[in-house]
């Protein structure tokens, strides 16, 4: 087992005291997200002539582990098309997953509700989703999670963002004895493509990698046959109680054009309830690509 160290860094952050100029990379002038085939035209710059696939890379890698790129313009574009926009920018900073040829429309989230899913109503309200990293399938974690926003909710549906390094070094003051169980494997789920094996905490080429999904976790121990001990329910208990300090979260409402890039390897993200009015169909709409 690694032995627990402090996370150092700027990646080691509170919401209470991370500043929108850590993570906001405003595109200057806006930038017209390209139908597939169309020319290139100008490249955009950040507000500081800066280059944003740039600023963007560096607040993932050397920054908070987050980035919001502000300014992609949607308008002429329909919602497949945003997909192939968001894909692009993603393949600047990685390797961009493949679309599933069986679910081509996996990359458009327009509710994202917990397991089950409630069911459709006239004034749909899509309750909290708790924060998470994407476990996804084979080869399993992407290293990054990109979220477009095509159209927002109308009320609610905030993204919650919370580091993990953060969380791991409030656990080593506050409660050193649950971090060797978080450095044990637990099965994060079940079935063709998740059967996946990891601990919460683990360090790589020195750097601490986070996994969590509180239900997975869960729900992947007992199908596998083994229920969480009383010490990993109450190891994880504790890592919930730190997520649930308003403290810790960065609360962004996305507005439309703006991609919300997440290392996620660092850094949980969740979402508030929303509601949208109808008609559902113009709801609220993002694309999510993985990268690694």
């Amino acid at each position: 087992m690694d032995t627990p160290v402090s996370a150092a860094g700027p990646s080691a952050w509170q919401g209470a005291t991370l500043e929108e100029r850590d993570w906001l990379v405003p595109l200057h002038p806006p930038l017209l997200a390209r139908a597939p085939g169309s020319a290139t035209g100008d490249a955009p710059s950040g507000r500081d002539g800066a280059d944003p696939v740039a600023r963007a890379a560096q607040c993932l890698s050397h920054g908070p582990g987050l980035a919001v790129v502000r300014g992609l313009g949607l308008d002429t574009l329909t919602d497949e098309e945003c997909v192939e926009a968001c894909r692009r920018f993603m393949a600047q900073l990685g390797d961009v997953r493949p679309v599933n040829p069986d679910h081509p429309g996996d990359n458009l989230v327009t509710a994202a509700a917990p397991v089950p899913a409630p069911p459709a109503r006239p004034h749909r309200t899509d309750r909290d989703l708790a924060l998470h990293t994407d476990r996804a399938k084979f080869p399993g974690p992407p290293r990054l999670l990109g979220m477009l926003c095509i159209r927002p909710a109308r009320h609610g549906g905030e993204s919650v963002l919370v580091s993990g390094h953060a969380v791991h070094n409030v656990l080593l003051r506050s409660r050193p004895d649950v971090l060797p169980d978080l450095y044990q494997d637990f099965h994060f789920g079940r079935g063709p493509d998740f059967e996946h094996i990891y601990p919460v905490f683990r360090r790589s080429a020195g750097r601490l990698h986070v996994q969590y999904n509180r239900y997975w976790i869960t729900r992947g121990q007992q199908e596998h046959g083994i229920p969480l001990s009383t010490a990993q329910v109450a190891a994880l208990d504790a890592f919930d109680e730190v997520l649930a300090d308003p403290r810790m979260a960065l609360r962004v409402r996305l507005r439309r054009g703006d991609l919300l890039l997440v290392d996620n390897m660092a850094i949980l993200h969740g979402r508030t309830s929303f509601t949208d009015p109808p008609p559902l169909q113009a709801g609220r709409c993002l694309v999510r690509v993985w990268a690694d």
